[in-house]
């Protein structure tokens, strides 16, 4: 019988195994290395995408999913085949060419953060209606704007191409599907930079619940985020505000463009 295929909330010695050998493999090493939990949580999938991409995989099974090759790869017991030992070499020159404009994707999510800062404590008015200007840019009415908020710093004030007034994206489940298929110029990291953005699973199941951006890391297993359309710490009042929030149940996307 074939090796079980880990996804997303899978827990046991064998994502251990899985996080041991994406921490110590000869094709690349992590910028941050896993926790060994056993917790196929939201960072391990991250490092899943992102190892594949490196091992040469065909783009449409850059999938944040692992099964028997995954292991067979990373651990040396199966040799890449020629295809993926193509792709791989192809890419390790894109990494390289990249390292050219990472400066200007650098300053692109700075600016992202900054401009959401900026807007911390802005206000709905009145509250509890989701009537504020991110809302009125994007033209959809009083809708939910956790993701909007974000797509208005990154396109507004940042520039971006990956986010698109009125269509791209409105709602976490729409952002993470194409972060998890690399698509529309985002894609998933399991090592996020101040300004990323990301989706967080309130209770641990699979479906995201809320938009965030990543501030910082807290070294106690949260990280400080700014949020779109959430309450203030001890208050009813909605708007834009500071939060810590438990890293395992965060996805976090780096944008490409």
């Amino acid at each position: 019988m074939p090796a079980k295929l880990l996804t997303y909330g899978d827990r046991g010695e064998r994502v251990k195994t899985l996080q041991r050998l994406i921490n110590d493999n000869p094709f690349f090493k992590p910028r941050r290395k896993l926790v060994v939990d056993g917790d196929m949580r939201t960072l391990t999938c991250g490092a899943v995408q992102q190892a594949k991409y490196r091992l040469g995989y065909p783009r449409k099974d850059i999938r944040p999913v692992a099964g028997q090759p995954v292991f067979d790869y990373l651990s040396g017991k199966r040799k890449l085949p020629d295809a993926y030992r193509a792709r791989r070499k192809a890419r390790l020159v894109k990494v390289a060419a990249a390292q050219h404009v990472q400066s200007a994707q650098t300053k692109m999510r700075l600016e992202a953060l900054a401009a959401v800062k900026d807007e911390l404590g802005t206000m709905e008015a009145p509250n509890h209606s989701n009537h504020i200007k991110y809302n009125d840019w994007w033209g959809w009415g009083a809708v939910a704007y956790c993701v909007i908020g974000i797509s208005w710093a990154w396109v507004v004030k940042a520039g971006s191409t990956a986010f698109a007034q009125g269509s791209r994206w409105a709602g976490t489940d729409l952002m993470l599907s194409d972060a998890k298929a690399g698509g529309h110029g985002i894609h998933l990291t399991s090592d996020p930079d101040p300004g990323c953005p990301g989706v967080i699973d309130f209770d641990g199941h699979s479906d995201p619940d809320h938009a965030i951006t990543f501030v910082h890391d807290n070294g106690n297993g949260t990280c400080t985020t700014y949020e779109f359309n959430t309450a203030k710490d001890g208050t009813y009042i909605e708007g834009v505000w500071v939060k810590d929030r438990p890293l395992r149940n965060c996805w976090w996307f780096e944008v490409e463009r």
